[in-house]
């Protein structure tokens, strides 16, 4: 099993590596009046954005190349991205999808020939200045245009590819707008930890629901009595929810078996840009649905830092936790830290409680649980950030031998 997990990596490695941005004539031909393409800026299809009078008026990429999300079919779906200068987003536009469940279920209203679909995405997606609130009218629209539960979870794809590529972008070009770096598992830092010290260190967070808290989420709703336990046992537990990142080496080698921890440091070895978190639940609710498919989006679990939402997926690897660990099931998700998932800040995971109405063809309505994480900034180290010189420094510098002679000359000057 775990030579067949690191076979599928590494081929899944090897796809990334080959994604090509697509040609330029391909590009320009999305642009929009009165805007035109200009320069190429990278290798990996980034162009400048010009407006009537020629001048610089923002960035022009694709999302595949910088954000290689697969979606159902395991292929990126690919949008095309028109940021301004100041990190709003001007127009996004669908360039490619393979998705079944568009072309084969449900018809293809995620169509690159339709207007109205690529028009879906335009100008409702959120600047990267005002993440919060525009991520809400987002958010309204899409679930608008969805229309059904099955096509959500490939818009959020959709989204998250979005918000990584112009993330990459934003990094790269604007100062004072873009992020730093992500921080990343320090991998020579080293600390004695047992389960116990992760409880008592804050490392490790338990978060516990009871049936009367979920059951009052629910007051006023279609759903309200659908569920019979709170009437039995209010204050037992709905929810009892575990969550640790298990990507720092002191706190995986804490919470797992050495055969568990063993496999997480080959699968971080290939998957480098992965930050693993591990949750465990251990009364009634579970962490996915009986539907969840392993190696896809849980369910049932979601996650949200700064108001933008982290993309979260199941690592499939199977989970080992060592001794005096709470008795439950556990799995182990990913998501990936290009796309803006800064683990030592504080994060929310967000666990849908579902209820059903009705016998034939129920109503399916839910609640969201909130458990908020952070890991303590020890265990991490983040690549230093290259803060480009500003404009009258570099003119200096380009112009440094003149200066010399200028400064020799006025001192022979004042000599004289």
């Amino acid at each position: 099993m775990r030579v067949l997990t690191c076979i599928l990596m590494l081929l899944f490695g090897g796809l990334v590596i080959l994604v090509e941005p697509v040609s330029r004539d391909d590009i320009e031909s999305y642009i929009r009046a009165p805007f035109a393409l200009g320069a190429a800026l990278y290798e990996n299809g980034v162009y400048s954005l010009l407006n009537s009078g020629g001048a610089d008026a923002g960035y022009v990429f694709e999302s595949k190349p910088l954000a290689p999300l697969s979606g159902f079919s395991g292929a990126p779906i690919n949008m095309l991205i028109v940021l301004d200068l100041e990190g709003r987003f001007l127009d996004v536009q669908l360039i490619e999808h393979n998705e079944p469940i568009f072309v084969l279920w449900l018809g293809e209203p995620l169509s690159t020939n339709s207007s109205s679909n690529t028009g879906a995405f335009r100008s409702r997606i959120p600047s990267l200045s005002e993440p919060r609130t525009a991520m809400q009218q987002a958010g309204r629209h899409w679930s608008i245009w969805t229309g059904l539960q099955k096509r959500r979870q490939v818009v959020r794809i959709v989204h998250e590819s979005v918000m990584g590529a112009a993330l990459t972008v934003a990094r790269e070009k604007m100062q004072g707008l873009a992020t730093a770096p992500p921080a990343f598992p320090d991998p020579d830092y080293q600390e004695e930890l047992n389960w116990q010290d992760l409880i008592d260190q804050g490392i490790a967070t338990c978060k516990v629901y009871t049936n009367a808290q979920v059951d009052a989420l629910f007051d006023g709703t279609l759903w309200e009595d659908d569920d019979p336990e709170p009437q039995y046992s209010p204050d037992d537990p709905y929810l009892d929810l575990w969550v640790v990142d298990v990507g720092p080496k002191a706190i995986a080698r804490a919470a797992l078996t050495t055969d568990s921890y063993e496999e997480v440091q080959r699968f971080m070895e290939i998957s480098d840009n992965d930050e693993l978190i591990l949750v465990i639940e251990t009364v009634r609710h579970g962490p996915v649905s009986e539907d969840f498919v392993r190696n896809t989006t849980p369910d049932w679990i979601s996650a949200e830092q700064s108001g933008l939402p982290v993309a979260l997926r199941d690592a499939d690897l199977l989970v080992e936790l060592a001794d005096n660990m709470p008795d439950g099931v556990a799995m182990i998700l990913r998501t990936d830290r290009r796309l803006g998932f800064e683990p030592s800040r504080e994060w929310v995971l967000k666990v849908l409680a579902v209820r059903e109405h009705g016998m034939f063809q129920p109503e399916t309505g839910s609640v969201t649980l909130d458990v908020a994480h952070i890991s303590p900034e020890r265990f991490f180290d983040r690549p230093e950030q290259i803060v480009p010189a500003p404009p009258w420094l570099e003119a200096l510098r380009n112009r440094q031998l003149d200066l010399v002679f200028l400064g020799v000359f006025l001192a022979a000057l004042l000599a004289v």
